[in-house]
């Protein structure tokens, strides 16, 4: 590492702004920071669904070549695009700042998921909200929409969508929230495994990076990345499946929450079940053990490969 700590990421406006979080939190600790913006697979391929592009790490392949490559020494992710899977030689050093990990309707204020009138088209990217969409509101017109996070609100803006359905983590970082109608239950609408949390990444044999990078780190997110991350590797599929997976630690114990629906909406399964911290990697396994055993399979078999 240099005397200078380059933070890579991607270049859309969302992931500068998570970025640049984190180089503020390291420069108040006294620490030079320079972010290394840098475009993915994931951001150059719009006209497709996520689950329709072949390949792991979308939105994270290329940062963590330039990890590899010494371009820059730590990556910062959004968690839920990050895979199960470790990369060998690579390790998330830090679980970071953050954000309100629920999904937020997008529409006119006033409006709710429930009263929104029959036929409305309501824009997402991911299959999860697809499925959970259908799921609670099957009369609506569950519509794709790509981008990033300005591009998908243009969309609405435009009034090529009544509403979108996103992450309140995204909208969060972005000071947007004026366009938030609702926020959806986790424990109804549950969100990605990860979402709203950060994972700052570094070589494993960077130590300097890997010291500084753990400064940051918040162990009950960590506990929280362990049991969501968990459930979803247990069920061997990456982060386009329609799996919802939201974890609350409280005190010494961890509450947790998993829904998998059908892409209809017509047919899914919820399991909840709770442990102590110590436990939280096991607790992970058990709920998607549980999930397996329910016939979870049947519902991300051929959706996405792990």
């Amino acid at each position: 590492m240099e005397d200078v700590l380059r933070i890579g990421t991607r270049a859309s406006d969302l992931a500068m702004a998570q970025a640049r979080q984190v180089a503020l939190a390291l420069s108040e600790a006294g620490y030079r920071t320079e972010i290394v913006p840098m475009v993915t697979k994931g951001d150059q391929i719009l006209d497709r669904a996520l689950d329709q592009i072949s390949g792991k790490g979308l939105f994270t392949t290329e940062l963590e070549t330039a990890l590899f490559d010494g371009r820059v020494d730590v990556a910062v992710h959004s968690l839920k695009d990050l895979p199960t899977q470790p990369v060998p030689g690579l390790m998330v050093a830090a679980y970071a700042l953050a954000e309100d990990g629920r999904d937020v309707l997008v529409a006119d204020g006033g409006t709710v998921l429930a009263k929104l009138p029959a036929g409305a088209p309501i824009g997402t990217s991911s299959l999860r909200r697809t499925a959970f969409l259908r799921s609670l509101r099957p009369d609506l017109e569950v519509v794709p929409v790509r981008g990033n996070l300005k591009t998908r609100l243009a969309k609405w803006q435009a009034r090529e969508v009544f509403g979108l359905v996103l992450a309140a983590a995204g909208i969060h970082r972005l000071g947007l929230q004026q366009v938030i109608a609702e926020y959806l239950s986790p424990h109804e609408f549950v969100p990605s495994p990860g979402q709203g949390i950060l994972a700052v990444e570094t070589r494993a044999d960077d130590s300097a990076a890997g010291a500084l990078a753990a400064r940051l780190d918040d162990a009950g997110l960590r506990l929280r990345a362990v049991v969501e991350r968990t459930v979803l590797a247990t069920l061997g599929g990456g982060c386009q499946i329609p799996l919802g997976v939201w974890a609350e630690v409280r005190g010494g114990e961890i509450a947790v929450t998993a829904r998998v629906m059908a892409l209809d909406g017509q047919r899914g399964i919820v399991v909840t079940d709770r442990a102590g911290a110590e436990a939280a990697e096991r607790l992970g396994m058990r709920v998607g053990r549980q999930l397996l055993a329910a016939g979870a399979e049947r519902f991300i078999t051929g959706v996405s490969q792990p």
